[in-house]
């Protein structure tokens, strides 16, 4: 629901391109610690606006920040974004 909030909107966004064949675009890391766009070109067009109605990827990110997720800069789980009540 549009009304949701972020984190809500996230955990569904994340279960929802799984079922919708788009996990190759965003998805949980192996491990459900933290999860990572594989593809930030594909994410912008074909999940931001579809499944959080938003076109730029400056306020998905502004709506990370906001609610406390932190990008992985190093190891194997670099460019993911992690928080941890995010599970």
């Amino acid at each position: 629901p549009a009304s949701a909030p972020f984190p809500m909107k996230m955990h569904e966004l994340l279960w929802r391109t799984q079922q919708d064949g788009f996990g190759h675009v965003i998805s949980w890391q192996p491990h459900g610690r933290c999860f990572a766009i594989h593809k930030p070109n594909d994410f912008k067009s074909l999940v931001l606006q579809r499944y959080m109605n938003l076109t730029k990827m400056t306020s998905f990110t502004r709506q990370l920040n906001l609610y406390g997720f932190q990008r992985i800069t190093v190891g194997r789980d670099r460019g993911g974004y992690y928080h941890e009540y995010f599970l």
